[in-house]
């Protein structure tokens, strides 16, 4: 599943360059997610790395353990960002219309969602890189040839 939506996101986006009236605003936005993730997990790091969590008392947060800043910042805006998404994605499938909704889909849900939007914008992310290149391809499908 992972490569056919990664190539579906990349034959999307080569499609787009081609015909302008396939282009839509949310499909750059989902290319956004992967650079997105990154730099939030690069951003939590660099907070660990200078003082934004008090370890090994992680759970106390008071100002005078780890004071606000940037560091702080940074820590806590991956953890936030997860909470965030994770909210949206059971929020989607409990109100979803899917005949198969269980307590289990729902919970799951957040993580089916999380591989479909990081391979959808890596493809649209290869396809904003082939035509910046210069060399969109012509075989734009996953099979093997021989």
């Amino acid at each position: 599943m992972k490569r056919q939506i990664r190539n579906y996101g990349l034959v999307r986006t080569l499609a787009s360059h081609e015909h302008r009236e396939l282009r839509a605003w949310s499909h750059t936005l989902v290319a956004l997610f992967p650079p997105i993730v990154i730099a939030a997990f690069g951003f939590f790091f660099w907070g660990l790395a200078n003082g934004g969590l008090n370890w090994p008392e992680f759970w106390d947060i008071s100002y005078e353990t780890v004071p606000m800043g940037w560091p702080r910042a940074g820590v806590h805006t991956l953890v936030s960002l997860i909470v965030l998404y994770n909210l949206i994605a059971w929020y989607g499938a409990a109100k979803g219309s899917s005949p198969c909704r269980t307590p289990k889909t729902v919970f799951l849900s957040s993580i089916a969602t999380f591989a479909l939007h990081w391979n959808y914008g890596m493809g649209v992310l290869r396809g904003w890189w082939r035509i910046f290149i210069g060399n969109s391809g012509l075989q734009i499908d996953d099979r093997v040839r021989g």
